[in-house]
């Protein structure tokens, strides 16, 4: 951690990074990698890099607050936040109402650089969107399977789980490559600290683009189904979202992305292995999700599908609307249109998969799953 931290303060120009209480997560996740990451060569520069940037993101977000106390009385007002299983239509729904000019856009590009880049004030374009067009052609160059999958483009919307992962304490962090002890580690802390920190990073980012004005963020991320009551803890006024698809289709097709992420950075990627841990993963977060939703207004959350989002996506996005106290207007239309013709579904190519490759079968599934299934049984008829 120290030597990480050191290429940090080098590369951002200043050392102060605040609360230091991130330092635990990170020596957890560096003794995985070493460990039990099974990382190659590449594997090992690749993630040095990587947590050297996030690191420079804390120490950028660090010495902006100090300057700029007023960061954190930027209001984040009623955001609307998508989740769900992996793999159930809530990218596609999150970057259509993104092109909404009334919503916030969380760019891929904002969600690698929050921090802008030493000695980058008054440089246009922002230097981040090249650099992070460059990660974009690197994943496209090492892995077109995964970007298949999920497309990360610098200048379309992602996952504020990117945000998160700047904490050391989030479970993407374990999710990109082998790391058992941190995940662990993880699943034994309380979440809520994680969400909160991502909120003041929502603050810093809506900061640097001259305040909310009236433009509420849209969220998306698969992380938060087990962690519903953090989100509402941190994010109360959030209209939530949650997407569903019969999980046989939604497991193996996680994995698939799992396995090829994990590709670039390891020779020792075992399938079956990443089958039985993401099966049983995602199948508690659902229990976990009932049990939460037990406890909550019965119109608290807005259900939504995978076929809906894919076949009507208007229609869906209408009903999020008027949860939300929005008006679809006819720039709206004209953008959501515009989006749905510019990224038609496999845009980067076919991303196929299999229950077998996995270790897994549409019984094994539908057992670890069974209380999911019976919650919404519309899903039981597209296993």
């Amino acid at each position: 951690a120290d030597i990480a931290m050191a290429a940090a303060t080098q590369a951002a120009g200043c050392e102060d990074y605040g609360d230091r209480g991130f330092v635990e997560g990170l020596t957890v996740f560096l003794d995985d990698l070493r460990e039990h990451a099974q990382l190659s060569e590449f594997g090992v520069q690749a993630q040095f890099q990587d947590v050297v940037r996030l690191l420079m993101n804390r120490l950028g977000f660090a010495r902006d607050l100090k300057a700029h106390p007023e960061i954190r009385d930027e209001v984040i007002a009623a955001p609307i936040i998508i989740f769900g299983l992996p793999r159930t239509g809530s990218s596609k729904l999150q970057r259509m109402i993104a092109a909404d000019p009334l919503m916030q856009r969380l760019d891929f590009w904002k969600l690698m650089f929050p921090a802008p880049l030493p000695n980058s004030k008054g440089v246009s374009p922002d230097p981040r969107i090249a650099m992070t067009q460059q990660i974009e052609q690197m994943l496209k160059d090492l892995s077109p399977q995964a970007m298949a999958a999920h497309p990360m483009e610098a200048l379309e919307p992602d996952e504020e789980l990117w945000l998160m992962e700047m904490s050391f304490a989030a479970p993407v962090t374990w999710m990109k490559v082998h790391a058992p002890r941190h995940r662990a580690w993880t699943e034994s802390r309380d979440p809520r600290p994680v969400y909160a920190y991502t909120r003041e990073l929502l603050q810093y980012l809506q900061w640097q683009d001259g305040g909310g004005r009236g433009r509420p963020w849209v969220l998306k991320s698969p992380v938060h189904i087990g962690e519903l009551p953090a989100v509402l803890a941190v994010f109360p006024d959030a209209t939530i979202v949650h997407c569903h698809r019969h999980p046989a289709k939604v497991v193996p097709s996680f994995c698939s992305l799992i396995e090829h992420s994990r590709k670039v950075h390891s020779d020792a990627v075992d399938p079956r292995e990443l089958g039985a841990e993401f099966n049983a993963y995602w199948a508690l977060q659902t229990r976990r999700n009932l049990q939460a939703r037990h406890a909550l207004p019965a119109d608290r959350v807005l259900d939504v599908y995978f076929d809906d989002i894919r076949e009507q996506p208007l229609a869906v996005i209408e009903q999020i609307y008027a949860r939300a106290g929005h008006r679809v207007s006819p720039a709206a239309r004209r953008a959501f249109a515009d989006y749905d013709a510019r990224r038609p579904e496999n845009h980067f190519g076919q991303h196929t998969y299999t229950l077998e490759h996995f270790g897994l079968s549409l019984d094994l599934i539908e057992r670890e799953f069974s209380d999911y299934l019976r919650a919404f049984p519309r899903l039981k008829a597209q296993g």
